[in-house]
């Protein structure tokens, strides 16, 4: 007599290896294409540095059109696999969106919001206003202090607003910690500030001492 519990899980098991199939390849695509977009993402914050913007902005465009090819095929199995690694691309590419703004002093897109989980836009964010720290060292090596300071007034206005994030780290998907690695940068930044300022106007009061000594 035929085993019907055998011949049961035998088709059991025949469906699962298809879908794991169609899951596996799936999950590659995702970490194919989250590679790239990472690898976008930092192209287009070099260019950003370099006051390439449009090319900035070319590669943003790309990483996006690229993010949406991939985003449904990866969410259709996301309870089924590990998808985190997806988040790793979208908040790559938040943070080439937000420092292209944020150096060319323009308005985050709205457009942009409903793409990107909250997790990935805050701490996109947050990693943008970090990367503005070696703007302003550009800026004090090119003895433009001031110019600087503003950089400084955009990293402090980030930790303000994410301090105002108040929801435990299972849901911002660790967003305390990475604002709490950008209080350290954005001191460590005040701190380099605050002595170019101070080397500044002893320059100044050393060269106004010489003056006034060539007239003696």
């Amino acid at each position: 007599m035929e085993n019907k519990s055998l011949t049961s899980i035998k088709k059991v098991t025949t469906l699962s290896n298809s879908m794991f199939k169609d899951i596996h390849k799936s999950r590659e695509i995702g970490l194919k294409i989250s590679r790239e977009i990472i690898g976008i993402s930092s192209r287009s914050i070099r260019a950003a540095h370099r006051g390439e913007f449009k090319e900035s902005q070319k590669l943003i465009d790309e990483g996006i059109r690229k993010l949406k090819s991939v985003k449904p095929k990866v969410i259709k199995y996301s309870s089924d696999i590990n998808s985190t690694f997806m988040l790793d691309g979208e908040k790559e590419l938040c943070e080439a969106i937000f420092f292209i703004c944020f150096t060319s002093n323009k308005v985050v897109p709205s457009k942009y919001f409903n793409i990107f989980s909250p997790s990935s836009l805050l701490k996109g964010m947050a990693e943008a206003a970090s990367e503005l720290r070696r703007s302003a060292l550009d800026k004090i090596r090119d003895n433009e202090v001031i110019e600087s300071e503003k950089y400084l007034e955009i990293m402090n206005g980030v930790v303000d607003v994410l301090e105002s994030v108040d929801f435990p780290e299972g849901v911002t998907a660790g967003l305390r910690r990475t604002t709490d690695q950008l209080r350290s940068v954005v001191e460590r930044t005040r701190g380099d500030i605050t002595i170019a300022l101070e080397r500044k106007e002893l320059e100044i009061s050393i060269n106004s001492l010489k003056e006034e000594l060539k007239k003696n």
